[in-house]
């Protein structure tokens, strides 16, 4: 197989290298119609200096090589690629089913609503909770004049801040809280849910859980689902 093919195999036809080559034997077919030209115009008196011509040509031959190995290294590099994708995808293949934790500040909307899991380091006189959309366009926000320390649930129902209803899908919340002396308190989020499927999405494998993409790096624990049907 050639290189040529396997680049069209890898989706790099239009890769830099490949442009760099097209765009090289087109300047190739120009230098050699006019080195035709100028032989064949050439002062018989005054004869064209062949060693240029051999040192441009020598150049053209040295910039081809570099772009026949550059385009062996866009393969191999496309290929790595896939078989760390495909590592990451059997990996993924064995949360199917099983409870996946993230450290994430995500949370899925549908017809119910959304929640996030937070937990305050300490006691927090003042909290304002902002919800992002997946583009990062802040949706709603909402104060609250304090809040007690450790885990607690933080519910949007989905209204906006504008009053309009926001669609289903995946949204990020960013609480921000400060102490009464005006020192911001910590703040922690916990993701849990049922890893349901995996898929791809911009090109990378992804696990779609409870309604929320995560990427294998993102996981921080994995648990066997409690089967409610299992025998007593």
């Amino acid at each position: 197989m050639t290189i040529a093919e396997i680049n069209a195999g890898l989706g790099l036809v239009n890769s830099a290298a490949n442009t760099a080559s097209t765009n090289l034997a087109s300047n190739f077919d120009d230098f050699l119609t006019l080195l035709t030209t100028q032989l064949t115009n050439q002062d018989p008196l005054n004869p064209t200096d062949s060693n240029e011509f051999t040192n441009q040509l020598v150049n053209f031959t040295n910039v081809e090589q570099n772009i026949a190995t550059n385009q062996n290294l866009e393969a191999l590099l496309q290929l790595q690629q896939l078989n760390q994708q495909n590592g990451t995808a059997s990996a993924m293949i064995n949360y199917l089913g099983k409870t996946v934790g993230s450290y994430l500040n995500v949370a899925a909307l549908d017809e119910t609503g959304a929640s996030w899991n937070i937990d305050l380091g300490s006691g927090a006189a003042s909290v304002e909770y902002e919800v992002y959309d997946v583009n990062g366009t802040k949706v709603y926000s909402e104060e609250a004049s304090g809040a007690s320390a450790g885990a607690q649930v933080f519910s949007w129902d989905g209204e906006q801040t504008s009053g309009a209803t926001a669609g289903n899908g995946q949204y990020y919340l960013v609480v921000k809280a400060e102490s009464a002396g005006g020192n911001t308190v910590d703040v922690s989020y916990n993701f849990e849910g049922e890893a349901e499927s995996m898929e791809t999405v911009n090109g990378k494998p992804v696990l779609k859980v409870g309604g929320v993409y995560l990427t294998l790096e993102q996981i921080t624990t994995v648990s066997v689902t409690n089967n409610n049907n299992s025998p007593a």
